[in-house]
């Protein structure tokens, strides 16, 4: 039977938009826990991964997720949900390499999830190499945000209008490095823009979601960079309409913000457009990918702990047994040296009375063996016995 298992549905296995059918709300991932002991669920903008003790059945997790989705995960046993959880915490699975939100993700998934022991042991595990991995391997150097803003900029001039859709840390990152970079005509809309009101600081304009619309059939913008969060298209367009309309939209937005229709004069870059060329990003900063062997000795390092579990709390059961005993061979020996008894007497009972208790099972089994003329057991049971004897004499 499998110690840890994982269902691992990723952007390697459907298209996003696909798998943002797959996500379950916070309302549903509380049910979820309810329906086991132990489960960690872990859901990004494109993966979504459940781990769970090997005692666990998986399959109403599977029927939910068809039902949701219509998709199957793919089921991960041991050894090899390790190395993943590995290479997701070191973000070599990540869509874009080195990605440092995963860590973080992973991190909440940890702390929001129902963990056992085994559980307990990979999780902790895996945060603690992927930040030393991403330290050793100066993955902490590589930005996606970085990475598109600097896509941006090649894309634009000095004095283009950049419009920018979404508040969150992408989308602030890159409005950071145009500012930076000195490209003052940038327009960011959001939902709400307190926080951007106080962190720009009128370097930027900032407009409401309300003025979207108008923004950018407004013929101001060459260039339009979308990451928010959605579940369904936030911008419908039909570009043979006119030629009011941005030249390039940037949508990094996971399912995909933009929907266009018509005849192809907007040229839209999503994500997946960009895995290419971050490839060259990264390779040109690291050469991790020459590194997997760390990911391997790990794997195996860990799952020798996750092995270990069982045989803990075999031997806490056997020590629990061995301290009744204990107890008992002590209030017994107490009593004796109250009622006058010399010490040397009380210890020899005692130390006697503690080797026949705690041997007896075993002896009793040997005598039952000769018995029915198991003599191969008998010498099986001795000399493993007579083995442990003699390791403790050293």
């Amino acid at each position: 039977m499998s110690k840890i298992k994982s269902l691992v549905m990723t952007y390697r296995d459907y298209d996003l938009d696909t798998l943002a059918k797959a996500y379950f709300t916070n309302e549903e991932l509380t049910k979820l826990y309810k329906l086991y002991d132990s489960l960690i669920a872990l859901e990004t903008c494109n993966r979504i991964e459940f781990y769970l003790d090997g005692d666990e059945d998986e399959g109403e997790l599977m029927k939910l997720i068809n039902e949701k989705a219509g998709i199957k995960p793919r089921v991960l046993h041991d050894l090899d949900a390790v190395k993943h959880l590995l290479m997701v915490a070191a973000g070599l699975d990540s869509m874009f390499l080195g990605e440092r939100e995963i860590l973080s993700q992973v991190k909440r998934a940890y702390s929001a999830g129902k963990p056992s022991p085994r559980l307990r042991i990979l999780f902790e595990s895996a945060i603690r190499f992927g930040e030393g991995f991403r330290r050793r391997h100066n993955l902490y150097d590589i930005s996606f945000v970085k990475f598109l803003a600097d896509y941006v900029m090649r894309n634009v001039n000095k004095d283009d209008n950049i419009l920018v859709i979404g508040g969150g840390e992408v989308a602030r990152g890159v409005v950071r490095e145009l500012l930076r970079n000195d490209y003052r005509g940038v327009t960011v809309i959001n939902r709400t823009t307190d926080k951007l009101k106080y962190e720009f600081n009128g370097s930027i304009r900032l407009l409401g979601l309300e003025s979207l619309m108008d923004e950018l059939m407004s013929g101001k913008y060459d260039v339009v960079v979308v990451a928010v969060s959605v579940q369904s298209p936030l911008i419908n367009l039909d570009d043979s309409m006119d030629g009011s309309l941005p030249r390039l939209i940037i949508d990094v937005s996971t399912p995909s913000a933009v929907n266009i229709q018509g005849n192809g004069h907007v040229r839209v870059v999503r994500l997946e457009d960009l895995r290419e060329p971050y490839l060259e990003y990264v390779n040109g900063k690291s050469k991790v990918m020459n590194e997997l062997s760390e990911i391997d000795h790990e794997a195996e390092r860990i799952m020798r702990l996750i092995m270990r579990v069982d045989a803990n709390e075999a031997i806490r059961d056997v020590m629990r047994f061995i301290e009744e005993i204990r107890e008992e061979e002590v209030r017994e020996a107490l009593n004796a040296l109250r009622n006058g008894e010399s010490a040397e007497a009380v210890i020899n009972a005692m130390s006697k009375s503690l080797v026949k208790k705690i041997m007896h099972n075993y002896l009793e089994n040997m005598r039952r063996l000769a018995e029915v003329g198991n003599e191969d057991a008998v010498r099986r049971l001795r000399n493993y016995l007579m083995e442990i004897l003699r390791n403790n004499e050293h």
